[in-house]
């Protein structure tokens, strides 16, 4: 089945969050995970903001692939 310019526009734009999201963290802070300048409760904080951004992130991605290719 050929997809329409639109489906093509959605996936490019659901990619587009999807990384953004997985990135989220590193805009916020300004750094890649630093283990020097976070002491004790804000290392766990920031280990668990950034695990959760990474499986949210790819579950947009998932969730945009997967509804580009079962759109009928």
């Amino acid at each position: 089945m050929k997809k329409g310019a639109s489906d093509i526009f959605y996936l490019v734009i659901g990619f587009s969050i999807g990384i953004l999201i997985l990135i989220s963290p590193v805009i916020i802070t300004g750094t890649w995970y630093d283990i020097e300048s976070t002491l004790g409760g804000l290392l766990i904080a920031e280990f668990l903001m950034r695990t959760s951004a990474l499986i949210i992130g790819l579950l947009v991605i998932y969730d945009t692939v997967k509804s580009f290719y079962l759109k009928k």
